[in-house]
């Protein structure tokens, strides 16, 4: 399109206003017509193309309306699948923690049971076996005299006392093993809590997700705070962490179980080993008593013999002093004898055989009585002796029964209730 230029010569507007002249406009410019022509056909063109772009346009965005309408219910289908298949996978796990949570549970009662048995069987040791066996101790101390012995019965009782000592040590360490195993089974139940209590709420959250509709009321583009995009993990670690906490579990559960058949063996073993001790120890008891008494009844049957021997030589001092006293009763005859003839007058009085006769009747009177003195010195000393011996063989059948007493009648009293066949 052409314009017609025009040159005009410019005036002044003071100088108008002082000619008073009127301001006529400039005339406007005319096209002609090919140019006319030229505007139609170019305002022609540009409507059809863009009308055919129009139409374009709208064939394309049905296209991509059909398109993204399938790919977004396509999409949509496969969120929904595959937040079906993570529920169940969740619920799979699910299930598996909560068997695995049950096990641990279980287990964890039958080590509270055992634990409590072993408590049990060293309360019973510390409270009944080891009071008695000290007590039989320093009750056999209190022998008096050679019955204050080191004896088997000693040796025994020190045995046992060691036994018991070193069962009450072990039982000490099953205990503390008890407890460590409690509380890493506690620990597994623990983390097996949190991790349930999460898949819980994830499945709670998915069923949710699951149940949205695009159109439902109050739907919205989100316009929280937190993150789209919040995740620190991937799926297989989600597994690994799963399946740790399972093979966690599934290896204290395991623990506890060789743990339980450990404490159960070491309570039959301790219970074994001091039935065993104690059966020995009570045998040499047994044993000791019976020698005692074998002892006491053979001291009783010497004392018995050696009370006749003393009747017997008192009634020998007796005897002889009876002796002694007639043959006193023959020298104050022999005597009488010999002073009344010596009153015999003048040639009478001679050395006749009456006077040998007398003579020999005082020697053999002095000698006999000499004899029957040594007799009743050495009867008398010898009864004193016996004597003696009677008192030490009565001391020693008090010792005798004194012991019998503390080994019979006392120790095996308390032994009595040293019966464990099982803790």
């Amino acid at each position: 399109m052409h314009r017609l230029a025009f040159q005009e010569k410019t005036i002044p507007y003071n100088g108008l206003v002082e000619q008073n002249l009127v301001i006529v406009p400039p005339v406007r410019p005319k096209y002609t017509p090919r140019d006319w022509d030229l505007n139609n056909r170019t305002k022609n063109i540009f409507s059809v193309n863009q009308q055919t772009l129009a139409e374009r346009v709208i064939c394309e965005s049905e296209r991509v309306i059909d398109e993204t309408k399938f790919t977004t219910e396509l999409n949509k289908n496969e969120s929904d699948f595959r937040l079906k298949e993570r529920i169940s996978d969740i619920k799979f796990r699910l299930e598996e923690l909560t068997k695995q949570k049950k096990d641990a549970h279980v287990e964890e009662e039958a080590l509270k049971v055992y634990k409590q048995r072993t408590l049990d069987a060293i309360d019973t040791l510390k409270e009944i076996a080891l009071p008695l066996c000290q007590k039989c101790i320093i009750m056999r101390e209190m022998r008096q005299g050679v019955d204050l012995v080191c004896d088997d019965v000693d040796k025994e009782l020190k045995r046992e006392l060691g036994v018991i000592n070193g069962s009450v040590e072990l039982l000490h360490k099953l205990m503390d093993e008890g407890v460590e195993q409690l509380r890493k089974l506690r620990a597994t139940i623990y983390l097996l809590d949190r991790d349930l209590s999460n898949k819980e709420k994830s499945i709670q959250i998915d069923e949710k997700n699951i149940e949205l509709r695009s159109n439902q009321m109050g739907m919205k583009v989100y316009d929280g705070t937190v993150p789209l995009d919040p995740y620190n993990n991937t799926d297989p670690e989600w597994i690994k962490v799963t399946n740790a906490n399972i093979e966690n579990t599934a290896k204290e559960i395991n623990s506890a179980q060789t743990l339980r058949s450990y404490i159960d063996q070491v309570l039959k073993q301790a219970a074994e080993d001091i039935r065993q001790q104690v059966e020995r120890t009570n045998a040499a008891f047994s044993k000791r008593i019976s020698e005692m008494r074998y002892t006491k009844i053979k001291l009783e049957n010497v004392h018995k013999e050696t009370m006749h021997q003393v009747n017997e030589l008192t009634r020998n001092v007796t005897k002889l002093e009876t002796e002694i006293a007639e043959k006193e009763g023959y020298v104050a005859l022999a005597q009488m004898r010999m002073a009344n003839r010596a009153h015999r007058p003048s040639l009478e009085l001679c050395k006749d055989n009456v006077y040998d006769s007398l003579k020999r009747e005082m020697a053999a009177l002095r000698a006999n009585i000499s004899k029957l003195d040594q007799m009743v010195v050495q009867s008398r000393a010898t009864l004193r002796y016996l004597l003696n011996t009677q008192v030490m063989q009565e001391e020693e059948i008090n010792l005798k029964t004194s012991s019998l007493k503390i080994d019979e009648a006392d120790c095996m009293t308390l032994r009595e209730s040293l019966n464990f066949q099982n803790f």
